[in-house]
């Protein structure tokens, strides 16, 4: 399962100083880490961070990876020259942007690359981030082109017409919708706060996986930024099965900064049992975080939650829900 529809070690609060400002020509990323950069096509809730145009995400998984970024010409080089026994995942892009959805609104949308290597050979998964499911068109997404080593030079894992394929293909989008993931809305006659389940399967046979609500008091009037700055609120995962990969729960750990936190090293040593809970959340302001029946300060709960709900699939349905109040039902 691939819980991103989707921060280093270091928190989202140190993100003033890791965001990369580009000149002319590429900038060279290394080391395992999550590296940021502009889109100029536009943020999903960018109310919720003091860098709001610095959402394009570039994560290495490995110190054998780096990338260069050149954000004139458009490109990600990707390089890796380590042979990997069985296919393992050393980077990923997400490229952030919006299109109009079939009831004419522009909606955030993502494209999310995924890549692997498998002894010497690289391949790629991709999927887009949608928060409501249907075609769309009108796509705006930087034209980014990522290439990886080949024999010949370099090889184009995804263009810009195969990462906007992803968003406005009618067909891959209903195939994705109706066949991979069901999201349903939990809130009492669509109102409440953002309350939804994640189930995997086609539709009449779908298994729940994962439950995710976003908690506010009072209830938040449609202003993210200041209820995760200064507000009282929680932001809950519940797995609904204990068959949820180690290592996805391990990489979504890493993405949002959370993998080195004391409270949390029983979760990224086994991952998910069924039933068990994480909440990051704050009172006035004063952020926490939660797993089981143990609980810790953390004052990097806001950045870390506005972070999910920018750069996860999960956190772009709630975070749709939070900000327009609507009806986002899958």
């Amino acid at each position: 399962m691939t819980l991103h529809r989707s921060y280093t070690t270091l928190q989202w609060a140190a993100l003033s100083a890791m965001a990369l400002t580009f000149s002319a020509g590429a900038t060279d990323l290394e080391g395992r880490g999550v590296h940021y950069f502009a889109s100029s096509s536009g943020c999903p809730l960018p109310e919720v961070s003091m860098r709001a145009e610095m959402c394009n995400r570039i994560g290495l998984d490995d110190q054998a990876t780096t990338a260069a970024v050149d954000t004139s010409s458009h490109q990600i080089h990707f390089n890796n020259a380590r042979s990997y026994d069985k296919k393992t995942i050393v980077g990923d892009v997400l490229l952030q942007g919006s299109a109009l959805d079939e009831a004419g609104r522009r909606v955030p949308v993502s494209v999310h690359l995924i890549l692997s290597k498998s002894g010497d050979g690289w391949s790629v998964s991709s999927h887009a981030h949608t928060p409501v499911k249907g075609a769309f068109s009108a796509v705006r997404i930087d034209p980014y082109l990522v290439d990886v080593p080949a024999a010949s030079g370099r090889r184009v894992l995804v263009s810009f017409e195969q990462a906007t394929k992803l968003v406005s293909d009618p067909a891959l989008a209903a195939r994705l919708s109706s066949h991979l993931v069901q999201v349903r809305d939990n809130r009492s006659a669509n109102t409440g706060d953002p309350d939804i389940t994640i189930a995997l399967g086609a539709a009449k046979v779908a298994k729940p996986v994962m439950r995710a609500r976003l908690r506010s008091d009072p209830p938040s009037a449609g202003n993210p930024g200041a209820l995760l700055a200064h507000g009282t609120w929680s932001f809950e995962l519940e797995a609904l099965t204990g068959k949820i990969p180690d290592h996805v729960v391990q990489r979504e750990l890493f993405l949002y900064g959370l993998s080195d936190q004391p409270l949390l090293k029983q979760l990224m040593k086994r991952g998910f049992a069924a039933r068990d809970k994480l909440t990051i959340g704050a009172v006035h302001g004063q952020g926490y975080l939660r797993y089981g029946d143990q609980q810790q300060a953390f004052a990097g709960a806001g950045d870390a939650a506005a972070a999910f709900l920018q750069q996860n699939f999960i956190g772009l349905v709630l975070g749709n829900q939070l900000a327009a109040g609507d009806a986002l039902a899958r």
